[in-house]
């Protein structure tokens, strides 16, 4: 007899407790409880992505490498024709020494292009150091601003402190 009680007992506390767990409290507002996402997925997510935008700043740099070097070429092959002007003909002076000009022009574009990469790349570090101070912070639960369990300080002024006297 004092199992079936128990059992009884037991039942109802479960159907009632599963109902009410099932409910969200209040008067309708807020009835939809939030997902709440894993910290340390979010933290590594953020991890990553910041991987990629330094493996995308390290590309950029390696392209401006790749244009500077393409202009020091540009300008020493124009300075080469211009040295070498002054030995062919008169007619073939102009045209020479307009190939060189040229040259001169494509090789300051290129190290214009490789400052606009470098730039770029700069950018891309600045956003990965952000996504991961991000990161750093929402593992520490500071990112919000409501502190998580870590962060709060529960000291509490004691009487004495207080002006208040036992």
């Amino acid at each position: 007899m004092k199992h079936w009680i128990f059992g009884a007992i037991t039942l109802s506390c479960l159907a009632f407790g599963g109902a009410a767990i099932a409910c969200p409290a209040g008067n309708g507002e807020g009835a939809i409880r939030p997902v709440v996402q894993n910290v340390s997925l979010q933290a590594s997510e953020l991890t990553g992505r910041a991987s990629q935008l330094e493996s995308a700043a390290r590309s950029r740099d390696a392209s401006a490498r790749a244009l500077e070097q393409e202009a020091d070429t540009l300008s020493s092959r124009a300075r080469i024709l211009r040295n070498q002007a002054g030995l062919v003909n008169v007619a073939d002076r102009a045209s020479i020494l307009a190939i060189a000009d040229e040259l001169s022009l494509r090789a300051s574009s290129s190290r214009s292009q490789a400052a606009e990469e470098r730039a770029q790349a700069s950018d891309l570090r600045i956003e990965a150091r952000s996504l991961r101070q991000r990161a750093i912070a929402l593992v520490r639960g500071t990112s919000t601003g409501g502190g998580g369990w870590r962060t709060r300080t529960t000291s509490t002024p004691l009487p004495v402190e207080r002006g208040v006297t036992l």
